[in-house]
């Protein structure tokens, strides 16, 4: 049988890669209504305990605002939600990449051969040193010998984007990086000079999901047909450099 999402005729990998992406955008969603309505609350609570304790020859009337500060131990709703949005990126990219080696790994275990010595063999992605996953070039060619292309401007991007969020907090340290990230989230005023933070909305990130997906749909469908039906791995696949042979 074809591939067929909505038929459940997929790889595992693509079976997990799914779930976690429903997980993502439900978290997402949950934790900005529930940390909508708790900063509403807690703004409220402040202003109203403040008022009732309100001495106009002593207090200023927007006193209130250091007292909500420190019931959120100095963490407002704007860094709250940046710091929410970077998160369901960041993991939506790790899904991704968790995809692209689990779905080529569904494929390279169903198969054997020997070699000259007679020695059973399997093939598995090339990994170097300690590492326990192969690196990003080594799964990019594997899937294009399945004529996978994994590594699109859109998906070139993304990776980007997480790595600046991941090793400097979405610090835009360059013209060049200011530049190629620029964003105006939709409700936010009109900046004069270029942000030197990332800019993220709810928009921004599930454009970023949408990118991804369309991927990573695109890709099971060669990786199903030969996991989970009569056909062989191509023949480049032997041999090539970014796969290993380990014994069987």
């Amino acid at each position: 049988m074809g591939w067929n999402e909505d038929g459940g005729t997929v790889t595992r990998a693509f079976d997990e890669w799914k779930r976690t992406d429903l997980q993502i955008r439900a978290f997402l969603k949950l934790s900005t209504t529930w940390s909508q309505k708790a900063y509403q609350e807690t703004w409220d609570q402040a202003e109203n305990d403040f008022s009732s304790a309100f001495d106009p020859y002593r207090h200023d009337p927007d006193q209130f605002v250091d007292l909500f500060h420190d019931r959120v131990d100095g963490l407002w709703p704007y860094e709250y939600e940046w710091m929410l949005l970077a998160s369901a990126l960041k993991d939506a990219v790790t899904a991704f990449d968790i995809f692209m080696e689990a779905s080529l790994d569904e494929v390279l275990t169903l198969f054997s051969y020997r070699l000259e010595d007679g020695q059973k063999v399997q093939l598995r992605l090339k990994k170097t040193g300690k590492q326990e996953s192969p690196g990003w070039g080594v799964i990019r060619d594997a899937h294009a010998i399945f004529g996978n292309d994994i590594d699109t401007a859109e998906v070139k991007y993304i990776r980007e984007l997480r790595h600046v969020l991941t090793h400097q907090r979405g610090e835009l340290r360059t013209d060049a990086a200011r530049e190629r990230f620029a964003y105006q989230p939709a409700d936010a005023p009109e900046e004069i000079f270029p942000s030197r933070r990332v800019e993220l909305d709810n928009a921004r990130v599930l454009k970023c999901l949408a990118e991804l997906a369309i991927v990573v749909r695109a890709a099971d469908p060669a990786l199903h047909r030969i996991a989970w039906g009569p056909h062989q791995p191509p023949a480049e696949l032997f041999g090539a450099s970014c796969v290993m042979t380990v014994p069987f």
